[in-house]
C-alpha cells in the first residue's frame, strides 16, 4: 500500500517538484535553526530583575495592579515545563496600556502549568477579575447533566434559525 507522499510523487511532475521543494525547505529550516529546541531553558541574567521591570504607571489592567517589583523579581526567572516565561505572560498587558474606563486582564496563560508556576500573580488577578473567586480555596461548580437544560424557544424556531444562519 502506497503512502500519501509516494502517491503524490507519482502523480504529476509539477506536483512532484513542489513536494520535494517543500520537504527540502522543511529539512533545511530544521537543520539551520540557530538554537536547539528545549522544553524549558534557564536564562542567566547579567543585570538585576529591577532593570527589566516594565513601567506600568499609566497602565489600566489587572496585571498592572498586582505586578509589583517584588513579585516580578520572584517570578522573572521561572519557566513552565514548556518554556513559558513571566515576560510572555505579561507582554500583552505591557503593550496595551488599556482604557481608563475599561479594565482588562492584561496577561495570558501560555499553558496549563502557567497558573501554578506564576500563581503569585495569576491568583490575585483571577480574584479581581472574577469578583473574589479564589482558585486555591473555592471550587467551581460544574453540572453537565443535559436534562437540566431547558429552553422556552420552540424547536421549529430553532431549526429555522439554524437554517437561516447556514444559508
Amino acid at each position: 500500500m502506497a503512502g500519501p507522499f509516494s502517491r503524490l510523487l507519482s502523480a504529476r511532475p509539477g506536483i512532484r517538484l513542489l513536494a520535494l521543494a517543500g520537504a527540502g525547505s522543511l529539512a533545511a529550516g530544521f537543520l539551520l535553526r540557530p538554537e536547539p529546541v528545549r522544553a524549558a531553558s534557564e536564562r542567566r541574567r547579567l543585570y538585576p530583575p529591577s532593570a527589566e521591570y516594565p513601567d506600568l504607571r499609566k497602565h489600566n489592567n489587572c496585571m498592572a495592579s498586582h505586578l509589583t517589583p517584588a513579585v516580578y523579581a520572584r517570578l522573572c526567572d521561572k519557566t513552565t515545563p514548556t518554556g513559558w516565561t513571566l515576560d510572555q505572560c505579561i507582554q500583552t498587558g505591557v503593550d496595551n496600556p488599556g482604557h481608563p474606563f475599561i479594565k482588562t486582564v492584561g496577561m495570558v496563560a501560555g499553558d496549563e502549568e502557567t497558573y501554578e508556576v506564576f500563581a503569585d500573580l495569576f491568583d490575585p488577578v483571577i480574584q479581581e477579575r472574577h469578583n473574589g473567586y479564589d482558585p486555591r480555596t473555592m471550587k467551581h461548580t460544574t453540572d453537565l447533566d443535559a436534562s437540566k437544560v431547558s429552553s422556552n424557544i420552540p424547536l421549529l424556531i430553532c431549526i429555522a434559525c439554524v437554517q437561516h444562519c447556514i444559508s
